[in-house]
């Protein structure tokens, strides 16, 4: 399945099939994920109308600065494919309006605080405790297993693997990353470089929803994997985005701009699982469920599950340390499912 042709020019206005172009902006005619031509438009807002202009708003606002000419014209349209039930934006941005977005409308500045804001003893807890139980999946020393992280961002998942003694590689887009990335003894790899490489855990920590070709670049990730190898996919979570859309009630806050994310979601995480203009694809189980057949995967987890370290220096990291184990546990009995997937290569 090759999806490259599957985006064209947008249209400005799609009530005339030959209006003029919004060269922001490329169209995806088809379903991003399997190819399907049936799929339904479910939601259309201008992107100079409410609530999606308030949403974008509210996105941007403690980020960076919005140019709202670079949006005039276009429509904020969400799509349903009835075939693998993804949700995805039919209108995506160019080249140009990406740099825009990861340059001015998040400004590098705000990025790197945000990012180092995550830095923290807690996080680090949390995502040495779920490698933990990924690793011990492999059986193989831990020294022997090769990882990439897809999108590393600053860092924070690569980082800790890297520090567990894993062999780790890591794409990301930008000088100043490459230059993290290797000083912190991480292998850096141009995006074409991935391809014929074999790793052990490929690592996609809230990465394939902002993929103009989810299907395309899934299927070469997936080409990647050792036998017995490991595909987690971490998205946000969906929930009952398809009934918000069809209602019309799309909310006009961004998640973040609020309270931010909640340990149970709710109507207002799944809201943000299709973000305008930066998260593209919303999944369903059921999506990633036909991505893995497709690419021969078997899904074997759907819950995260961490290994839990209980500080035994004093009463309060005791008891803190259950409290974070109770949660786990909680989590575990209730199978709480929130866009969560270990996919798995057969041997």
């Amino acid at each position: 399945m090759n999806l490259r042709d599957a985006t064209r020019p947008l249209t400005a206005s799609s009530n005339k099939k030959d209006a003029p172009l919004a060269s922001m902006f490329v169209a995806r005619h088809t379903c991003p994920v399997c190819g399907a031509a049936d799929c339904e438009q479910i939601y259309r807002c201008s992107y100079q109308d409410d609530p999606v202009k308030s949403l974008v708003s509210s996105n941007y606002a403690e980020q960076g600065v919005v140019d709202w000419s670079l949006l005039a014209d276009a429509e904020f349209e969400v799509h349903h494919c009835p075939r693998c039930d993804l949700i995805y934006q039919s209108n995506v941005p160019g080249d140009a309006l990406l740099e825009e977005i990861y340059t001015r409308m998040i400004s590098s500045e705000a990025l790197e605080q945000y990012e180092r804001s995550l830095l923290t003893l807690d996080n680090f807890q949390r995502i040495s405790g779920e490698f933990a139980t990924i690793f011990h999946h492999m059986n193989k020393p831990i020294h022997a297993i090769r990882v990439l992280d897809y999108g590393m961002g600053m860092g924070r998942w690569a980082r800790v693997a890297r520090g567990m003694g894993a062999e780790v590689y890591a794409t990301e887009i930008g000088d100043d990353k490459y230059t993290l990335g290797r000083a912190l003894g991480i292998k850096m790899l141009e995006d074409e470089e991935v391809d014929g490489n074999t790793f052990d855990l490929v690592h996609t920590e809230q990465v394939c929803e902002h993929l103009v070709h989810p299907g395309r670049d899934f299927a070469r990730l997936a080409k990647t994997l050792a036998p017995g190898g490991l595909f987690k996919v971490a998205v946000p979570y969906r929930g009952n985005l398809e009934s918000i859309l069809r209602a019309g009630k799309l909310s006009d806050r961004a998640l973040f701009a609020t309270a931010g994310a909640r340990d149970i979601p709710g109507d207002a995480e799944a809201s943000g699982a299709i973000q305008p203009l930066e998260h593209l694809n919303a999944y369903s189980a059921k999506t990633i469920d036909w991505l893995a057949r497709d690419n021969g995967l078997e899904i074997v987890a759907q819950v995260r599950r961490r290994s839990v370290a209980i500080d035994t220096d004093s009463i309060k990291g005791m008891a803190s340390g259950v409290k974070r184990l109770g949660v786990e546990l909680t989590k575990a009995a209730i199978r709480l499912r929130i866009g969560y997937y270990l996919l798995r290569k057969p041997r």
